[in-house]
């Protein structure tokens, strides 16, 4: 699908549902992959505003914003977006916003420093995370699901990939996009579209 289907996609989910973060959300990534990169910026911070502990969405807005060349507003992003992945555990997003930052030099918090989550983080226990597991979407190493929730590829990428609490906050979120976008899941396109929101939503686009 080419940048502009996909912005006009997530651009008729925004509007349906202007509070719904994973449009906006995927509309930044849309805008972003597209260089569109002061939408990208507005895109994240409506994210931010309807959502402000989506970790993930402060480490694209500190891109976007790099991308903008608007590096100390960047840099502002990106030291927020580590606190909140601090406090919430979020381990791939703290890693990734921290290594940003030392590239362009810029001091890092001291919550990056930490090698594990602090003490009043949310975690899920539901199940016995397996050798070398760990959630593309919260960077989490436990609560991986106990089986896979459907049959195929896809199922088996969510099973290794993703925890259980990721995949409960999908659950909802997937029947407002069915919703929304008037998806029937009985046509191929329909249940193609539904997979790629799936994806984005997870952050499996590169697993």
């Amino acid at each position: 699908m080419t940048d502009d289907c996909r912005i006009q996609q997530f651009e008729q989910m925004v509007l349906a549902d202007p509070e719904n973060e994973l449009g906006h959300f995927s509309l930044g990534r849309a805008y972003q992959d597209g260089q569109r990169f002061e939408d990208a910026v507005r895109c994240f911070n409506r994210v931010l505003e309807i959502n402000p502990k989506m970790s993930k969405a402060y480490q694209l807005l500190g891109e976007a914003l790099d991308q903008a060349a608007r590096r100390d507003e960047a840099v502002e992003a990106l030291t927020r977006g580590i606190r909140v992945a601090h406090e919430l555990g979020d381990r791939m997003p703290l890693t990734e916003m921290a290594d940003k930052l030392r590239s362009w030099d810029a001091p890092v918090p001291e919550e990056a420093q930490v090698s594990a989550p602090s003490a009043g983080a949310a975690t899920t226990i539901q199940g016995d995370s397996s050798s070398g597991f760990q959630c593309c979407r919260c960077g989490r190493p436990s609560g991986q699901l106990e089986k896979p929730p459907f049959r195929g590829v896809l199922g088996e990428k969510i099973f290794n990939h993703t925890c259980s609490g990721c995949w409960r906050e999908w659950i909802p979120m997937g029947t407002k996009v069915i919703n929304e976008l008037g998806l029937s899941l009985s046509s191929q396109a329909g249940q193609e579209s539904y997979d790629q929101y799936m994806v984005e939503f997870l952050q499996l686009e590169d697993v």
